[in-house]
């Protein structure tokens, strides 16, 4: 099933923590120093296990609440690798939830995965299992998500989850399966289209090309870009023209892809969303070829990248 370009949802999950020791979330960083407060539903200590493919595991006790976990886990991808995750019940056995949080990107990256409450039914553990000796994660989040209501607007669908941050998922994002193309839809004259399938890296300056049948009145571009400083930006070249740079959101600092780097500097690991807009002249009738330049020595992916044609009635 695609995913709809637009992630706000009825029956919405609601994240309501903030802070690591609090009751409905905790963060695990891997490389922090120091002792941990864990909450009353963390009864023991997450257990890494050394073994061929090395294991991560959080017990969980669920609380009497109806209540969702919504885990994100932030991570250095392998190159044809894997990283899945699985919930464990107390008899051992055990139930995939996810069977590749990668992108197949070879960067940092991180996911989010909504464990629904019947299928941890009562205590357990969270396991993440990796395809060598070595996990790969940097930090762990775990948030109990609480059912909400919110009012639609036409055809929007239901079931997403919105982080404490106000970062906002579709279904099909937060069940474990593969990310699929947004699918294209019609408001009026204005189409919004797909133009990538998958993540992919774009260092070497890959071509997108899009056909215009029609006369554009405006054109608005939007991507999810990964592997950039958070004083980066890309360059959009346009039919061998650059026609500006995107402007990249800053995500609410609770979001656990923060994180302070050896020389000072902030860094954040994860998808950032950069839109620019475009006048219809720009785009014109027949095919078109768009490239995105990364600054020197970066290295960067991009996936979703959308763009809006708004057909002149003309």
């Amino acid at each position: 099933m695609n995913r709809n370009h637009l992630r706000i949802a009825a029956g919405i999950l609601l994240l309501s923590a903030v802070d690591c020791c609090l009751a409905d979330s905790f963060t695990f960083d891997l490389k922090a120093t120091g002792r941990l407060e864990f909450p009353a539903w963390i009864p023991d200590r997450p257990l890494a296990s050394p073994k061929a493919h090395s294991e991560l595991s959080f017990p969980v006790v669920p609380g009497p609440d109806d209540n969702d976990l919504a885990l994100t886990v932030v991570f250095q991808e392998e190159m044809g690798g894997f990283l899945s995750v699985y919930w464990e019940n107390a008899l051992g056995q055990r139930q995939l939830l996810a069977p590749n949080l990668f992108e197949n990107i070879g960067l940092l990256n991180q996911r989010t995965l909504l464990i629904n409450r019947p299928t941890m039914g009562g205590p357990g553990k969270v396991v993440l299992k990796s395809s060598q000796d070595v996990l790969h994660v940097l930090r762990v989040r775990l948030d109990w998500a609480r059912p909400g209501v919110v009012r639609l607007v036409d055809n929007i669908p239901n079931g997403a989850l919105v982080t404490t941050g106000g970062k906002m998922f579709a279904p099909e994002e937060v069940d474990g399966s593969s990310l699929t193309p947004i699918a294209d839809s019609w408001e009026g004259r204005i189409l919004t289209t797909s133009v990538t399938d998958r993540a992919e890296r774009i260092e070497r300056g890959i071509d997108f090309s899009v056909t215009i049948p029609a006369k554009l009145s405006r054109v608005r571009l939007e991507v999810l870009v990964n592997g950039l400083q958070l004083d980066q930006t890309l360059t959009v070249w346009l039919n061998t023209v650059a026609v500006g740079t995107l402007a990249l959101e800053v995500p609410d600092l609770t979001d656990p892809g923060y994180e302070k780097v050896e020389d000072g500097n902030l860094r954040f690991t994860g998808w950032r969303k950069g839109v620019l807009i475009l006048r219809g002249d720009q785009l014109p009738m027949g095919e078109n070829h768009f490239q995105f330049q990364a600054p020197a020595d970066a290295q960067v992916a991009i996936r979703d990248f959308l763009l809006q044609l708004d057909y002149s009635s003309n």
